[in-house]
């Protein structure tokens, strides 16, 4: 069975949030679209959520963000989705033991989740988290390259080295990811 996975789709990242990501509302009607479609085909809507506790220790990195009960921490309206499974993390993997959302895994299986349609912020960071969770999984992904944003390393602290579109693009295809794009 398919499943649309939106990552870390939060107002906190997008225009005017706490910790924008440049270019994330360039995104958004590419966003709706495929919650449109996921509705319209009748497929379980995932979203990972960024979920801190004030002085969480990432805030020593990062600006406080995605802080529990916010407006910051909400989903954006172009995915709205009163059905959808929310999986909370403290951290960029989704899939992370301790920091992550454990449950997923068993969530996937319980509901025999053979495929997964993603997009979301940041693609070479927590896109990428989740699509490597995934493919250990045995889970066939699709990246929607336009519905995924993207960080170079002159853009912040968020990537270290050369870690950009490209280099993150490679790693997904190297996973076994599919990428595709979103028609509009």
């Amino acid at each position: 069975m398919k499943a649309m996975m939106f990552v870390d789709c939060q107002q906190d990242f997008f225009g005017g949030g706490a910790l924008e990501v440049p270019n994330a509302d360039e995104i958004r009607p590419v966003l709706k679209k495929l919650m449109k479609l996921a509705k319209d085909e009748k497929v379980p809507v995932l979203k990972t959520m960024d979920s801190h506790v004030e002085n969480d220790p990432e805030f020593k990195v990062f600006p406080p963000h995605c802080i529990k009960e916010t407006d910051g921490q909400a989903s954006i309206v172009e995915c709205s989705c009163k059905k959808a499974v929310i999986f909370e993390k403290a951290t960029f993997d989704i899939f992370d033991k301790k920091l992550g959302s454990p449950q997923i895994e068993e969530w996937l299986k319980n509901n025999n989740i053979t495929e997964v349609w993603i997009a979301g912020v940041v693609g070479n960071i927590c896109v990428e988290a989740a699509v490597t969770g995934l493919r250990k999984l045995g889970i066939t992904t699709y990246v929607f390259e336009n519905a995924v944003t993207w960080m170079d390393m002159e853009q912040g602290v968020f990537c270290q080295g050369e870690d950009n579109k490209e280099t993150s693009v490679k790693r997904l295809r190297q996973l076994g990811a599919h990428l595709a794009q979103v028609r509009l």
